[in-house]
């Protein structure tokens, strides 16, 4: 998806989810989607849930099972990722910075009961601090 970067400069009012995201660097969007959507997201991924290990260390969660490439495991996944609320924090967030976003991973987390709780972060080793 191209996206003109003209069109992405931040508006002079931004929404309280995109000062959220940008003031604290994460928001989160109650409702952004119909639960329909995540309902089918999750009956499409629950075998795979099943099928998966536990993670293995710390910094991952021994209680903690994750995988990618959700676009090709679920139909529905297109439309959480592309879903207009959320590619308007994208564009505030980046858009003065880039001449278009693009979508690195899709990942699936389930955090089991004792599964250690992380703070909103950045996963430093795909985006360094300068």
């Amino acid at each position: 998806m191209m996206i003109n970067h003209a069109a992405l400069d931040a508006p002079a009012h931004r929404s309280a989810a995109a000062d959220a995201l940008m003031d604290r660097g994460y928001a989160i969007l109650r409702k952004a989607v119909p639960a329909s959507l995540i309902a089918s997201i999750a009956e499409d991924l629950g075998p795979r849930y099943e099928a998966t290990p536990f993670s293995e260390g710390g910094f991952y969660g021994e209680r903690t099972k994750r995988f990618g490439r959700l676009l090709i495991r679920s139909p529905h996944v297109a439309e959480l990722v592309m879903n207009r609320a959320v590619l308007g924090l994208a564009e505030v967030a980046l858009g003065n910075w880039c001449e278009r976003i693009q979508l690195n991973l899709t990942q699936a987390i389930e955090l089991h009961p004792g599964a250690l709780a992380q703070y909103p972060h950045r996963d430093q080793i795909w985006n360094p601090v300068d």
